[in-house]
């Protein structure tokens, strides 16, 4: 029995290559060229992209839903799309003629950093910018790099309106930046997630733009949800894909395999069978609740209010805790099989781990939304 269909989502044919070429994408530790391929031909990297850049210009829930369906596709594949999606927000927050220079290629996609780990020198017409940032998703298929800096004079920061220093993110063509094969981790493999480096690159005033201030100029709904509840939200929702697939996994592997040193399929163990159905229902909770709000924060006129966003910043923070839940207990009825790198239960297990590291939605976020709750 299963009431979940995220093939109805992204196609059985794209969940097939996506499940064929991941150990290849494992291996390389990066898409494969038909993985990358078929996500542009079908526009998820410009997911958000306003139609006139033709891009799709889905609604919130429904963008949240093609994550989550490419996660069980294959993890790394889904959290590819979701990260190169999530720049199509900027095509909003820039200069109109440069996110038309940006967005208009049918190939277009963004991998980047939000972490200010560079400098931007002013000079006239521009920035010289020079830093090394992490974690740039999908950077070998990237047309264009974002990366927020420190704004200088001098040499010396720029204050900014929070009396920190000035941040604004600049946009840079491939040939400005260096790919540097970083990327080792346990899963998320194929993520390709490597560090990027500038060494001294200028970049014309109009690719630079702020992803926290300002007024973005097109009207677009998904322009006016904050920067911050948006990755909350985008995030998290690849993670109950992932684990929807490894639960379909574990159970299937239950159902064939015997129970140590004792004559009954694991599957026919009551203490199995509650196991899966508290991993179940918990994912359901959270991905129901996230999808609930992403619908709840699109119906508002204008920007949501503040409550809608916190419920959307929960929603988001839950469902992802919800899943990695799950992962603890599907574990212990995997078995040895979620050790082996051959395994797509095993690949599915790491990958849910390593997603639930992400800065976006460790429990360390809950406090500020906390906080808020008990200012009420």
């Amino acid at each position: 029995m299963r009431w979940w269909e995220p093939e109805a989502v992204i196609g059985r044919e794209v969940a097939e290559l996506a499940r064929a070429e991941a150990a290849e994408a494992e291996a390389r530790s990066a898409l494969t060229p038909a993985q990358v391929a078929a996500i542009v031909e079908r526009g998820w990297f410009k997911a958000w992209v306003p139609r006139e850049f033709g891009g799709l210009e889905l609604d919130l829930e429904s963008g949240l839903r093609l994550f989550e369906a490419a996660g069980w596709a294959d993890g790394s594949f889904g959290w590819s799309v979701m990260i190169g999606a999530g720049g199509g927000v900027f095509a909003g927050l820039m200069q109109e003629a440069t996110a038309h220079a940006v967005f208009d290629p049918k190939e277009a996609v963004i991998a980047g950093s939000g972490n200010p780990r560079g400098t931007a020198e002013r000079v006239p017409g521009g920035f010289r910018v020079r830093g090394r940032w992490q974690w740039a998703s999908g950077a070998p298929w990237a047309t264009t790099f974002t990366a927020n800096c420190v704004v200088t004079e001098g040499g010396q920061p720029v204050p900014g309106a929070n009396g920190g220093p000035l941040i604004r993110a600049m946009a840079f063509e491939p040939a400005q930046v260096r790919t540097l094969s970083t990327w080792d981790a346990n899963g998320m493999r194929g993520t390709a997630s490597h560090d990027i480096e500038v060494a001294d690159a200028f970049v014309a005033e109009e690719r630079m733009f702020s992803v926290f201030e300002g007024e973005p100029w097109h009207p677009g709904t998904v322009f006016r949800v904050p920067f911050v509840e948006f990755a909350e939200a985008t995030t998290a929702a690849v993670l109950p894909g992932i684990a929807l697939r490894l639960f379909e996994l574990v159970a299937d592997s239950a159902r064939e395999r015997g129970e140590y040193g004792g004559p009954r399929l694991l599957a026919e163990r009551d203490d199995v069978r509650a196991r899966l159905a508290d991993a179940l229902i918990g994912i359901e909770a959270g991905r129901t609740l996230l999808f609930d709000a992403a619908r709840q924060t699109w119906a508002e006129a204008g920007r949501p209010a503040a409550a809608t966003l916190a419920r959307l910043s929960l929603g988001a923070n839950f469902a992802a805790a919800s899943a990695l839940r799950a992962a603890g207990l599907l574990a212990p009825i995997g078995g040895m099989g979620l050790n082996q790198r051959a395994s797509e239960a095993g690949r599915a297990w790491r990958d849910l781990l390593t997603a639930g590291q992400h800065g976006a939605i460790r429990p360390t976020v809950l406090a500020p939304r906390g906080a808020e709750l008990l200012a009420d």
